[in-house]
């Protein structure tokens, strides 16, 4: 059986500081990507200079397409997937550091299991200057032994309605679900819970227990993988609830059901029981998204959402009660 080819699909804005380093990673890998689509959006440093520079010596295909307007990053790495024509796309960002063995392992992983439609690796979480914060991405997301065995059994789709850990520039797929995950919702920030969410719900998925990239956290991360304090959860909580998440949340998986439920291949067709545990994650977005901020007005529906679980397996449990408890 002929090697699977591997496509690498990443976006960049404004992204002079970090990507050189980046791409130098892609050069340094062990197993060479087949090729390299980079959907620019509209930057204004010298990003676009710099991926010139690296396409003209690098050892494989690239392809640097430059947006006339900009899309925004979950808009930009749907285009960026739709211009791969590899049988698995990686995504990247533009500031990280792909450790050699990356492509080696992801391939032959996909090569040796065929039925794994997706999978997802974990990275050490560096400073600005790549020195280890002594915590990796799965911790800094609460993705604990208990929920990696759940996915490796077959569960997927139950980790994931409960919170995304696939983080994009860990997650691979197999490009026959280009059909499935485009177009993307128009909704910010959705990327990585919509590829990973579909995709679990209609075929195997995995995880690589190792570390193979280094996240580099840095004061310009759209999102950044802090192992959060105390104090640090509760600002956080409280940024959920000023935010709108929960309204975000409910638009996501509407879209997400109806992807599944309104397509006519038969291999992306959900069973009754994943369209049920997304139906179940609206029922229980819409419940804490209705809580009104008076105490005993919201106390029946937190009640409520507590007796019946849902708290537990589509939110994060006691914490989650107590926000809607004291920080509303």
């Amino acid at each position: 059986m002929p090697a699977l080819r591997l496509s690498i699909a990443m976006t960049t804005y404004n992204g002079s500081a970090y990507v050189r380093e980046q791409l130098q990673s892609f050069s340094a890998q062990t197993r060479l990507p087949d090729e390299l689509v980079v959907c620019d959006d509209v930057s204004c440093d010298d990003t676009v200079e710099q991926l010139e520079v690296f396409a003209a010596t690098a050892p494989f295909p690239v392809r640097i397409e430059r947006n006339v307007v900009n899309l925004k990053t979950t808009p930009n790495f749907a285009k960026a997937i739709g211009l791969c024509t590899g049988d698995v796309i990686l995504l990247s960002d533009q500031d990280d550091i792909w450790l050699p063995e990356k492509l080696a392992e992801i391939g032959a992983h996909f090569e040796e299991n065929p039925r794994v439609g997706a999978l997802f690796c974990n990275g050490a979480v560096c400073s600005e200057s790549l020195e280890s914060l002594g915590h990796d991405m799965w911790e800094a997301q609460w993705f604990h032994s208990s929920e990696q065995r759940k996915l490796r059994d077959g569960h997927a789709t139950e980790v994931f309605a409960k919170h995304v850990v696939a983080s994009g520039n860990t997650l691979a797929f197999r490009a026959e679900f280009k059909k499935l995950v485009l177009p993307f919702p128009e909704l910010h920030d959705c990327a990585d819970a919509w590829i990973a969410f579909l995709i679990a719900s209609v075929s195997d998925f995995d995880i690589l227990d190792r570390e193979l990239i280094q996240y580099r956290l840095h004061e310009n991360n759209q999102f950044g993988m802090h192992k959060h304090t105390l104090v640090e959860q509760l600002e956080l909580a409280r940024w959920q609830l000023s935010s709108g998440i929960f309204d975000h949340g409910v638009q996501l998986f509407t879209a997400i059901e109806e992807r599944l439920t309104n397509n006519e291949e038969p291999m992306f067709r959900a069973s009754s029981e994943t369209l049920a545990l997304v139906r179940g994650k609206i029922e229980h977005y819409l419940a804490r998204n209705a809580m009104t901020s008076g105490f005993w007005r919201r106390l029946p529906g937190i009640a409520r959402e507590a007796l019946s679980g849902r708290y537990w397996r589509y939110s994060y449990g006691i914490k989650s009660v107590a926000q809607d408890l004291v920080l509303r």
